[in-house]
């Protein structure tokens, strides 16, 4: 069996830049670096529990206004069964001896210590990847569902962001995604320690003592 491997937390809003970040530090890296989002674990759910299909009110319903722009994503129980299992499966993974980059959007305040718990013992880190509320909606009138990006984008940037201990941030308005992943890079190969997570862990275990 290999060591376990590290896991690599990314946190932001759509049209941040995540994906690129990873697809960018997945081709750099020397080992396989295993990809895993938010989007993907999504899109392997049967399509009549998402959006407003028929039985979306059990797994992710999608709440639209009159121009069918997104205003709120209500999870029903496999919707956030779906949610505690993407860091449990990065957990698992990373235990298995992978390296493990996630791309998440933590939309809900109970997410952030839900990561912490699930990654506990791992070597993993937290890294904030955020750009302005205006750089976010001109990213995402440019993509093809618009409508969704842009109605996450406003519902969701301020929780998506209400949490504020990071090991790392990536600003993409100061830094290209491209330049980002390079930023991700130097940082895991300087042999940082990740500690954001435990602090998370800490504070929730204080908080349940008093």
């Amino acid at each position: 069996m290999r060591p376990p491997g590290f896991v690599m937390y990314l946190n932001g809003i759509s049209a941040a830049g995540k994906s690129t970040i990873a697809r960018g530090f997945c081709a750099r890296w020397p080992e396989p670096v295993l990809h895993v989002g938010l989007d993907w674990l999504t899109s392997t759910m049967p399509e009549r529990f998402l959006g407003d299909g028929p039985d979306a009110d059990l797994g992710a319903r999608w709440v639209s206004d009159a121009t069918g722009r997104l205003i709120s994503v209500d999870a029903g129980p496999f919707g956030l069964s779906l949610l505690e299992g993407l860091p449990r499966l990065a957990a698992a993974l990373a235990r298995a001896g992978n390296h493990v980059l996630v791309d998440d959007v933590l939309l809900y305040p109970w997410r952030p210590g839900d990561v912490a718990a699930a990654l506990t013992g791992l070597d993993a880190h937290f890294v904030e990847v955020r750009c302005s509320r205006e750089v976010a909606r001109a990213r995402g009138r440019s993509r093809e569902e618009r409508h969704y990006v842009s109605g996450m984008i406003e519902a969701y940037y301020d929780s998506t962001y209400a949490h504020d201990d990071y090991d790392l941030r990536i600003d993409t308005e100061l830094a290209s995604a491209e330049e980002g992943a390079e930023i991700l890079v130097a940082y895991i190969r300087a042999g940082a320690e990740p500690s954001a997570l435990a602090r998370l862990r800490q504070r929730a275990n204080d908080a349940r003592v008093r």
